[in-house]
C-alpha cells in the first residue's frame, strides 16, 4: 500500500466510530437488501459487509448461520498447519534447498503474533464474499504481524480486482477514492469467494423476519380464539343491550350464564392449516444445504441412519479440506513466494505454508491393510507401520507355511503318502508346500496390488473409484495369474525330486 496499515488503522479509529451507531438491521426488508446486493456487485461494499459483520448484523443473529459460520471456523482450526516441499519427482526439485526454505518459513510463521485470528480472517471469505491482510514483516521479509482489515472499509472498482482503502466506510465508489488510497496488490493478503454464503443468510435472514412477523400477528388473532356468542330470537324489546353486556362479560371471564337458547362460535378453524412453520424449515433448509453441503448433522431428517449421516459428514469434510486450501493459497502465492524470492534470489520456491486436515485414522483398518500387504509378500517399512498405529514394531512375522500333514496341499500328501514317516520324504514335503506358497503369493502379486489400491484409498469416493478400476481389470488380472509359470516350475522340481528320492516307487508286494 501507498499508505501504511498503521496509518490507515489510525486514520479507521478516528473518523469511523459512526458505524458504532448504525444499527444495520432497522429498516431492513428485501428491496433494501436486493439494493445492498447490488451495490456491492458495483464494488460498494461498505453497508453490506456491515450487515453481515457487525455485532448487530446477522452473522451474530440469525442462529443458523451463526452456527455454520462456527463450525467452519472450528474445522479450519483444528486442521494442521505445516511447512510443506514440493514433490521430490518435480522438476528442479534440490532437496537442500527445499529444506532450508521450509526451516525459513517455518521460523517466519512461528513468530507472527496472531496467525490463528488472521486464517480465521481468510475463512471468512467463504461467508462474506473477499477477506484482506496486510502483512508486517522484519527487514529479513520474516513475518511479525497480520493485519485484519475490516471488509467495510473495502472498495472494488467493480468486478475487477482493484481494490481501494475507504476509511470512512461511506457510500463511496472506486473512482471516488484518492489515489493514496488505492491498495498495492503486493503489499496484502487477498482471498475472495464467488459464492458467498451470507448471500443466501441474507435471504433466508429477510424472508425468515417476515414470515415471524406474520406468524406473530397470526398468533395474536388465532392463539387464544375469539369468541363470539349468538343471542337466542325472540330477545324482549329493550333487553338487547342487557344481553350484549351479558355476553361479552362471559366471553372475557370465559364462563358465565347466558340465557336459554344462546350459542357461542369460536375462530378455531384456522389454527390446524397454519404455513409459517413449514416456511420456516425451508429457508432454514436452503441455508443449511448451502452451507454445509447437506441437512444432517445441524438438523435432523427423517431416516438420517449411518449410511446418510457418513455421506453428510464426508461432504463437510471436503468443505473443510477445500476451504482449508483456499485459505493456504494465497499465504502461498502472495507471501511465501515474495519472501522466498527475496531470501533465496534466483533460486526457485520449493517450500510453502499448507493447512492440512486432519485424517481420523481407523487403526484396525490400518492394521488389517498392513496385514493383507504382508501376507501377499510386500516388504514394508516397520517404521512407517508405527507412525501410522501409534504401537511399537519390531518386525514383520511372515506367515508359515502350511505344516505336514494337516495343512499340505492334497498333491504332496498323495505323492509322499507311502513314505510319510520317511525323514527325507517329509523333508520333501515342507519344501514342496514353502516352495507352492511362495509361487502362489508371486501369482496373486497382481490381485494383490489392486486391492491394495482398493483397502489404502484415503477416502469413500477413492475407495469407489479403485474399486471400478479393479472390476475392469479383473479379466486381465486372472488371464495373467493363470498364465504364471512360477506354479507349475514348483510342481515340475517336487516331482522330478520325489522320483529321484524313490517317493514314487510302487510299494513292494
Amino acid at each position: 500500500m501507498k499508505t501504511s496499515a498503521q496509518q490507515l488503522m489510525r486514520t479507521l479509529t478516528a473518523v469511523n466510530k459512526w458505524r458504532d451507531n448504525s444499527n444495520p438491521l432497522r429498516h431492513l426488508n428485501m428491496p433494501r437488501a436486493v439494493m445492498l446486493m447490488e451495490q456491492a456487485q458495483r464494488g460498494i461494499m461498505s453497508d453490506l459487509q456491515w450487515l453481515y459483520g457487525a455485532e448487530t448484523g446477522i452473522e451474530a443473529t440469525d442462529p443458523d448461520l451463526m452456527v455454520i459460520i462456527e463450525r467452519t471456523l472450528s474445522g479450519v482450526a483444528d486442521c494442521e498447519d505445516e511447512i510443506a516441499t514440493i514433490p521430490e519427482d518435480s522438476l528442479g526439485f534440490d532437496s537442500v534447498l527445499a529444506d532450508e526454505q521450509a526451516a525459513f518459513l517455518r521460523e517466519s510463521y512461528a513468530q507472527c503474533d496472531n496467525l490463528p485470528e488472521a486464517i480465521e480472517h481468510l475463512v471468512m471469505a467463504r461467508f462474506r464474499g473477499f477477506s484482506h491482510l496486510q502483512p508486517h514483516l522484519s527487514d529479513d521479509w520474516s513475518l511479525e504481524h497480520f493485519e485484519i482489515l475490516p471488509q467495510w472499509n473495502m472498495v472494488r472498482n467493480g468486478s475487477r480486482q482493484e481494490w481501494a482503502w475507504n476509511p470512512n466506510a461511506s457510500t463511496a465508489s472506486f473512482c471516488s477514492m484518492p489515489l493514496a488510497n488505492r491498495l498495492n496488490p503486493e503489499d496484502y493478503i487477498l482471498l475472495t469467494s464467488k459464492r458467498p454464503v451470507n448471500r443466501i443468510g441474507l435471504i433466508k435472514y429477510v424472508r425468515s423476519t417476515v414470515a415471524e412477523k406474520d406468524w406473530d400477528a397470526y398468533v395474536e388473532i388465532y392463539g387464544i380464539p375469539g369468541v363470539f356468542i349468538i343471542m337466542p330470537e325472540k330477545v324482549p324489546a329493550g333487553k338487547e343491550d342487557e344481553y350484549r353486556d351479558l355476553a361479552a362479560d362471559a366471553s372475557e371471564a370465559a364462563s358465565g350464564a347466558l340465557p336459554a337458547g344462546s350459542d357461542v362460535k369460536t375462530l378455531s378453524e384456522a389454527r390446524g392449516t397454519q404455513p409459517f412453520q413449514l416456511r420456516l424449515e425451508w429457508l432454514q433448509k436452503q441455508l443449511v444445504l448451502a452451507g454445509t453441503g447437506g441437512l444432517l448433522t445441524m438438523l435432523t431428517e427423517a431416516g438420517s441412519g449411518t449410511l446418510a449421516g457418513s455421506a453428510h459428514m464426508s461432504s463437510w469434510d471436503q468443505i473443510i479440506r477445500r476451504v482449508a486450501r483456499n485459505v493456504s493459497k494465497p499465504l502461498h502465492q502472495q507471501y511465501d513466494r515474495r519472501a522466498l524470492a527475496a531470501r533465496f534470489p534466483g533460486r526457485p520456491a520449493q517450500a510453502f505454508f499448507n493447512l492440512r486436515a486432519r485424517q481420523e485414522k481407523d487403526i484396525g483398518k490400518v492394521v488389517a491393510n498392513v496385514t493383507s500387504l504382508v501376507n501377499a509378500g510386500f516388504d514394508i517399512d516397520p517404521a512407517q507401520v508405527q507412525k501410522e498405529t501409534g504401537y511399537t514394531i519390531k518386525g514383520f512375522a511372515r506367515p508359515a507355511a502350511p505344516s505336514v500333514p494337516g495343512a499340505a496341499p492334497s498333491l504332496f500328501r498323495a505323492v509322499c503318502s507311502r513314505g510319510a514317516s520317511d525323514p527325507a520324504a517329509e523333508a520333501l514335503m515342507q519344501s514342496g508346500a514353502d516352495a507352492l506358497a511362495q509361487a502362489q503369493a508371486v501369482a496373486n502379486r497382481p490381485l494383490a496390488l489392486a486391492l491394495a489400491r482398493v483397502l489404502t484409498a484415503k477416502d469413500l469416493p477413492g475407495m469407489q473409484a479403485a474399486a471400478r478400476k479393479l472390476r475392469g481389470e479383473l479379466p486381465q488380472i486372472a488371464a495373467t495369474m493363470l498364465a504364471d509359470p512360477a506354479q507349475a516350475e514348483v510342481y515340475h522340481k517336487v516331482m522330478s525330486s520325489a522320483f529321484l528320492q524313490g517317493a514314487l516307487k510302487e510299494p513292494a508286494k
